[in-house]
């Protein structure tokens, strides 16, 4: 049988049995595109994870006090320990040959006030080369200097959820704030990062680490230790080295756990693409569920469409069609549903992508390979379930065929 003449008896079977067809590639066609428009939105997350991870510093790596755990990619303290100093930051950035350079913090989420308006943030104590290794830009104003850390300036610097919060209707530039119990001038303003792990990146304050350590925190250690590596390569030996050296400096015996959590962005990427996975797959699977229901359809479809042509499958067969003719058509006419279920789901995919895109500004990224397969995963459906009605088709008695009224 000519495959372009069998293409043609197929379509002309299928559309005379059009409510029939058309639920069978309802359900294909859902499960297509379900397929398109999640995949889509993965690799969207997972491409906007690591934008964000490369605009925080791609040779970072973080030392925090205590142990932690990390969630979605953001580190959650379990245990607080004092251990971690100064005098470790200096020698970290003295002794490990792979650190280009370091900055000490202490974090503490504080109580802000101005005029009558109060606001709980994450205020941040550290040094001004903070923004440089954590890639923070300032929008307005600008940021406090080492000689501000030396001299213990009362000074700040805030972000843009911040400003938003305690300066709705002013410029926040040389406006006074009070954290805690201490009055900060404010002298900038932080370009805006966005949102990353489930925290607003621009929900923070920076003050001058000495500032923030004696007269806000009154303590003599510090939360954090944010390093980065002279290039991405090393950053696995820059953890080694600092792992190495904050054991030996707090004099921890081999078989003690850490009192210290060391996590690079290698780490954060791999946390964030982890949670981004695990739900595209999810989704992955309740939409392949949906196509096999529509294979389940083109089972029905197809029975049906045997039962109902035993006449015409004896004429075939009394005028010279083989059975591998017989068998050969009605795989195709499952083939062909499985195809045209394929591509209108891609179609409506594409189109429900581009909604989402224009009127929720969400990332989704789809690919021509993920497209491919999705249909051919739907053909692979159509032919799957094509296969019984089809052989039943073929081995029909021709004479029992032909007598039969059907």
């Amino acid at each position: 049988m000519r495959p372009f003449r069998g293409i043609r008896i197929a379509i002309k079977s299928l559309t005379a049995q059009k409510l029939r067809v058309a639920l069978a590639l309802l359900a294909i066609m859902i499960g297509v595109a379900s397929v398109t428009i999640m995949v889509g939105i993965g690799k969207g997350a997972e491409d906007e994870v690591r934008r964000k991870i490369q605009s925080m510093g791609t040779n970072l790596v973080m030392v925090s006090a205590g142990i932690s755990r990390s969630v979605k990619g953001q580190l959650g303290q379990i245990g607080l320990m004092t251990t971690l100093t100064l005098s470790d930051a200096k020698a970290i950035e003295e002794e490990c040959p792979d650190v280009y350079r370091i900055a000490s913090a202490f974090s503490k989420k504080m109580l802000v006030t101005h005029d009558n308006l109060s606001y709980s943030t994450k205020v941040i104590g550290t040094v001004p080369d903070f923004i440089q290794i954590k890639n923070v830009f300032v929008d307005q104003g600008s940021f406090f200097d080492d000689d501000d850390v030396r001299l213990m300036s009362t000074v700040a610097v805030i972000g843009p959820t911040v400003a938003k919060n305690l300066f709705p209707d002013k410029y926040p530039v040389g406006e006074k704030i009070r954290i805690g119990k201490v009055f900060f001038r404010v002298i900038g303003v932080t370009a805006s990062k966005g949102d990353f792990g489930g925290e607003d990146e621009d929900d923070l304050i920076f003050t001058p680490l000495r500032t923030a350590m004696n007269k806000l925190f009154n303590v003599t250690y510090l939360s954090h230790i944010f390093i980065e590596a002279r290039s991405f390569e090393d950053t696995p030996k820059v953890q080694t080295q600092v792992k190495s050296l904050l054991r030996e400096r707090h004099r921890l015996k081999p078989d003690t756990l850490d009192d210290f959590t060391i996590q690079n962005q290698a780490d954060v990427v791999e946390a964030e693409s982890a949670v981004v996975r695990t739900f595209s797959l999810l989704v992955i699977a309740i939409a392949s569920v949906s196509m096999i229901i529509g294979g389940v359809g083109i089972l029905g479809v197809m029975l049906l469409s045997v039962k109902e042509r035993i006449s015409e499958i004896g004429v075939r067969r009394a005028v010279g069609a083989r059975r591998k003719d017989i068998l050969a058509q009605f795989i195709v006419e499952a083939s062909c549903l499985g195809v045209i279920g394929g591509m209108l789901g891609i179609i409506f995919g594409l189109a429900v992508c581009q909604l989402l895109r224009f009127f929720s500004g969400m990332p989704i990224v789809v690919s021509l390979e993920h497209m491919l397969g999705a249909l051919i995963f739907s053909v692979l459906v159509g032919m799957l379930f094509g296969i019984y009605p089809s052989w039943k088709a073929a081995n029909l008695d021709p004479i029992t065929a032909l007598s039969s009224k059907s």
